[in-house]
């Protein structure tokens, strides 16, 4: 109710005045609880740091406090000196949060963890909380002043969820309701077998979305890929008992990686160009280092080689499998599928088709 009426009463500001604030893509209502949130400070406002505050002329920001006050908000002002400072009553006002900068740049770091997120709901509400956030912490402008450009986190190749919204949203919504989802997945029929699933978990892996959970076409948990899903139907209300003895850390005990297999022992020796960035990491929780005069060896317990098999390769000459055999043969067998390519002279390459560019 109190934001229809901020809207209702914000709704004769002039054009003009709405203009101004184009860098805020919020409506009128939530420009003016932004504020109500400033003035509820312990501090408070002058209208002239209102004005800086959210790019906007001193007669905008007389004209915000002014709809405050026609919306019923129980404002007061004080004398400092010269300054005349703007408050909401001490009666309505709520305690703010008290971060110290270290911690606040800790909250923005983990903010742009997710930046893979863009184009979801997901991206969207953490924006959210973020600029509510920036409005009620009891800091200084200069605190939290260029954070976009100063903190910066580098995505290598992220999956593209922009037109993932709605399938997204579903599947919040299943999860956190323990209802029941009827889904099509390229790993099942080709997507042509509809199954139903009971979501457990949503993983985060490698800037990619992951879904685990019972699948009744497996009779057992799985975890798929957000990307194969090509129909999510959330069955409303159709509720599934949430496992009491699951837990997520059981989905890739082990592994190298998301995918698992046969429990494997493995050696490998890296160079000493890269000793120090294989030591300062931890690849496997079974992980052990040792420095040796060749270089440096890393022996580990994994369940399952797949995705270690690709990691390995990402290394170049850099690395050599010790054990098992089978998967220094894996590994040579791919390299020498690798240097075949690479052997005889390139072929003519034939001319653009024009085809479709895909985005």
């Amino acid at each position: 109710m109190l934001i229809y009426d901020l809207f209702r009463h914000t709704d004769r500001l002039d054009r003009y005045a709405m203009a101004e604030s184009t860098p805020y893509r919020y409506a009128p209502a939530s420009r003016l609880h932004e504020i109500k949130t400033l003035l509820a400070s312990s501090g408070g406002m002058t209208v002239y740091e209102i004005a800086d505050r959210f790019g906007v002329s001193v007669r905008t920001a007389i004209r915000y406090l002014r709809a405050l006050g026609n919306a019923g908000e129980p404002l007061e002002e004080t004398l400092d000196g010269k300054r005349k400072i703007w408050r909401l009553h001490p009666a309505a006002r709520r305690e703010t949060i008290a971060l110290t900068t270290t911690q606040m740049v800790s909250l923005f770091l983990s903010r742009r963890v997710f930046d893979f997120l863009a184009g979801t709901g997901f991206k969207e509400d953490l924006d959210e909380v973020f600029k509510r956030l920036e409005i009620t912490l009891r800091k200084r402008d200069y605190d939290t002043r260029n954070l976009e450009r100063k903190i910066f986190d580098v995505n290598e190749a992220p999956h593209i969820y922009a037109d993932r919204l709605e399938h997204v949203d579903d599947i919040i919504t299943a999860l956190l309701r323990e209802e029941r989802l009827r889904v099509t997945h390229g790993s099942v029929g080709a997507y042509k077998k509809p199954f139903v699933l009971e979501p457990y978990t949503l993983l985060v892996y490698k800037k990619g979305l992951y879904l685990a959970g019972y699948s009744h076409h497996h009779q057992s948990v799985r975890t798929f890929s957000l990307d194969g899903f090509r129909d999510i139907d959330r069955l409303k209300k159709d509720r599934f008992d949430y496992p009491k003895d699951y837990q997520p850390a059981q989905l890739v005990e082990g592994a190298f990686g998301m995918i698992g297999g046969p429990r494997t022992h493995v050696r490998l020796l890296f160079d000493a160009k890269v000793g120090r960035f294989v030591r300062r990491r931890l690849w496997h929780p079974t992980q052990k280092i040792t420095k040796t005069e060749r270089g440096v060896e890393l022996a580990m317990d994994v369940s399952g080689t797949v995705e270690l098999t690709s990691w390995i390769l990402g290394w170049g000459s850099k690395v050599e499998v010790l054990e098992p055999e089978s998967l220094r043969e894996e590994i040579a067998a791919e390299v020498g599928r690798v240097a075949s390519k690479y052997d005889s002279p390139r072929l003519p390459l034939p001319p653009s088709s024009g085809g479709r560019v895909l985005a």
